[in-house]
């Protein structure tokens, strides 16, 4: 039987660059999408650049700033941030998200800049 209502993992699936998350496995539902926990103290410690997919941040609690191509925005607990595939970004606060990307992520789609 398929699962449609997926809880909270209760482990870390990743740990990196001033984030941590806990990836939802909905890869036997679909595969036209990831969903991800995030947390993180400072923000994220590097400038990417997701070459395949499209990214959405909203914030479940915390603030900070996103910096998406060299356009510097704040954000607070219930925003949504996009990140279209291609854009450089950075972000820094403390904060938890959940990530939804727009195909799954992988990481070689990534990269550091």
């Amino acid at each position: 039987m398929i699962k449609h209502v997926f809880k909270l993992p209760k482990d870390y699936s990743f740990e990196k660059l001033g984030i941590k998350g806990k990836k939802y496995l909905v890869n036997e539902l679909t595969d036209k999408s990831g969903f991800v926990f995030i947390e993180t103290e400072k923000g994220h410690e590097t400038t990417i650049v997701n070459h395949k997919l499209d990214c959405f941040y909203f914030v479940l609690e915390g603030n900070g700033y996103f910096e998406i191509d060299d356009i510097k925005e704040t954000f607070k607990k219930h925003d949504l941030i996009v990140i279209p595939a291609e854009s450089k970004f950075t972000y820094n606060g403390k904060a938890k998200f959940l990530r939804i990307t727009n195909p799954p992520y992988y990481p070689e789609q990534e990269e550091t800049v």
